[in-house]
């Protein structure tokens, strides 16, 4: 069964993370799937669509018709219209030359660059927000475990010290 009107978001795993490519629907919280490939996250993610439409239908859930703004791929041209200053036509076309490609290309290749950084930095920004969630949890752990472990001090000696005023009075 297949859900077109889903919004699904595909990606790369971290070694850490155990590796392959991580399929999420932003629409249904908490629904996803994982695989070894793109296309396997995105076979295996149906099941979780399935399974997640199903679970909300048997609480009586309300299950999001389809994501309205969201178009599949294939729904797109691929070509686009772009004003630009004549100054920076110029220096594209320059720069075009100099790098022996068409200009076409050059822009799709600043796009993709520019697009790869800011995944790239989205990636970096939200691994470095799970450390430090990590390293915040480990600091109020281990001061959780001390607390708990004088907390048992302080008891075992309230309990030491009335056994012993029990036997004085």
């Amino acid at each position: 069964m297949a859900f077109p009107n889903y919004k699904i978001e595909i990606q790369a795993l971290t070694l850490e993370d155990g590796g392959g490519f991580l399929a999420t629907v932003p629409s249904l919280p908490g629904c996803m799937s994982d695989g070894e490939t793109p296309v396997e996250a995105l076979e295996n993610v149906q099941d979780a669509i399935k399974a997640w439409i199903e679970t909300a239908q048997e609480l009586g859930r309300s299950i999001p018709e389809f994501d309205g703004e969201y178009k599949p791929f294939n729904e797109y041209s691929g070509k686009l219209s772009l004003r630009i200053p004549k100054y920076i036509h110029k220096k594209l076309a320059e720069k075009s030359q100099e790098e022996d490609v068409s200009i076409n290309q050059l822009i799709q290749s600043y796009i993709s660059f520019g697009m790869g950084y800011d995944q790239g930095l989205k990636s970096i920004f939200e691994h470095h927000i799970q450390n430090q969630k990590d390293v915040a949890f480990q600091a109020i752990s281990k001061q959780w475990d001390a607390f708990d472990r004088n907390k048992f001090k302080r008891n075992s000696l309230v309990s030491t010290l009335s056994m012993h005023d029990s036997e004085i009075f």
